[in-house]
C-alpha cells in the first residue's frame, strides 16, 4: 500500500508492477493466500493502472532457500537423506522459474495492454508435491526415503525446545505454519485467467530445470571424496 500511494502520487511513475500470488481468494485456507487477496484489492483502489502477476510456486537456482528444493536439500544433509513430508503431499501444482516471472515483468512493461490487468504464472505441466520429490531423488541419485507426518505432530514438533537452539536460525524458513502446510494446498492456475501466453511468454518446464535447483546435493551426495561433504553449505 506504501509503494502504491508513493506511485499514485508521483507524475513520473508510469506504471506499477504488483507480485501476487496464484490461488489469491478471501476464502483460502491460507493465511498467506488471504492476505495476497487483500493486498491486490488495496493497491488496485490505489493504483487502478496496476498489472497485477500471480505466480505459482516459485523456484530458483540461485537462492533456493524459501522453497521446497532447499528444504529437500536441507533434510538430506541433517537428517541422513530422510524426507520428512506432512501427510497428504498430493496436492497439485504447477511449479514456475524465478526467470520466467522476470520475464514476464519486463514483457508486461513493454506492451500496454497489460495496464489493468491480472496474470496467472504457472509453469506448463502440473505435479504433486509427491511427484516433485520423487524427481529430486531420481535426479541425485539418492534411494528415496520419505516420512509422512501428520500436521498436527508437525505442529507439535515445532514447539519442542530444541528448535530454540541454534537450529531454529537454520531451518526457521521451513517451520511457518504457512510453510507445513504448504504440501497439501492446490497450487495452480485459474484458467480462465490470463497467463504466460498472453504475455508472448513460453515458460520453461519444472522437469529442464529441476537439477540445476538440487546440484549442490547431487555434488556432495555422487562425490568419493568425504571432504566435500563437510564443505558443503547448508
Amino acid at each position: 500500500m506504501a509503494i502504491a500511494k508513493v506511485a499514485a502520487a508521483n507524475p513520473n511513475v508510469k506504471r506499477l508492477i504488483h507480485i501476487s500470488a496464484a490461488g489469491a481468494d478471501p476464502n483460502s485456507q491460507s493465511m498467506r493466500l488471504r492476505t495476497k487477496w487483500i493486498g491486490e484489492q488495496e493497491v488496485k483502489e490505489i493504483f487502478p493502472d496496476v498489472t497485477i502477476l500471480r505466480p505459482t510456486l516459485m523456484l530458483n537456482t540461485i537462492d533456493p532457500n524459501p522453497t521446497i528444493a532447499a528444504k529437500w536439500g536441507m533434510q538430506m544433509k541433517m537428517f541422513n537423506r530422510m524426507n520428512f513430508v506432512i501427510e497428504g503431499m498430493n496436492a497439485e501444482v504447477q511449479p514456475v522459474f524465478s526467470n520466467d516471472v522476470a520475464l514476464a515483468i519486463l514483457n508486461s512493461l513493454k506492451m500496454e495492454e497489460t495496464i489493468g490487468q491480472t496474470y496467472d504464472l504457472g509453469g506448463p505441466h502440473t505435479y504433486t508435491y509427491e511427484d516433485i520429490y520423487e524427481q529430486f531423488f531420481n535426479l541425485s541419485g539418492i534411494k528415496p526415503y520419505s516420512v509422512a507426518v501428520k500436521l498436527e505432530q508437525a505442529m507439535e514438533y515445532k514447539q519442542h525446545p530444541w528448535w530454540a537452539s541454534p537450529y531454529k536460525k537454520l531451518i526457521k524458513t521451513w517451520l511457518t505454519p504457512e510453510f507445513l502446510t504448504i504440501e497439501s494446498q492446490k497450487l495452480v492456475v485459474n484458467p480462465s485467467n490470463k497467463g504466460f501466453e498472453d504475455l508472448n511468454i513460453k515458460p520453461i518446464s519444472f522437469g529442464h530445470k529441476a537439477h540445476e535447483c538440487i546440484q549442490e546435493i547431487t555434488w556432495m551426495y555422487n562425490s568419493h571424496d568425504e571432504n566435500k561433504r563437510d564443505t558443503a553449505n547448508a
